[in-house]
């Protein structure tokens, strides 16, 4: 049962870690992608600008996304905060200050 759950632990970590990797990613492309559409050679006033609107779509999909893993991330160490220990004895009747050990 304790090798189950230090495998679901170790499991856990890694798909933090992963999260966390792609949530930085997805950053640094959002990041990217303003720039260059700040310094866009296109400043059309038109109404319609196929790079302008592939731009705002790419921007867009990256803001939906940047969103999607912060609130992930944000419920994920909700859960593992709320989670017992898995050597914890608290509720086995285990005194600590016990000296009969």
């Amino acid at each position: 049962m304790n090798n189950r759950l230090k495998g679901m632990n170790n499991w856990l970590e890694n798909k933090v870690k992963t999260l966390k990797e792609e949530l930085n990613n997805s950053k640094n492309d959002f990041e990217n992608l303003e720039m260059i559409y700040q310094n866009s050679s296109c400043k059309c006033d038109s109404s319609f600008c196929e790079n302008c609107e592939s731009l705002e779509k790419k921007v867009h999909y990256l803001v939906k996304n940047v969103n999607k893993f912060s609130k992930g991330q944000s419920n994920f160490e909700i859960v593992l905060a709320s989670q017992k220990c898995v050597f914890g004895k608290v509720g086995l009747g285990f005194n600590p200050n016990s000296k009969n050990r």
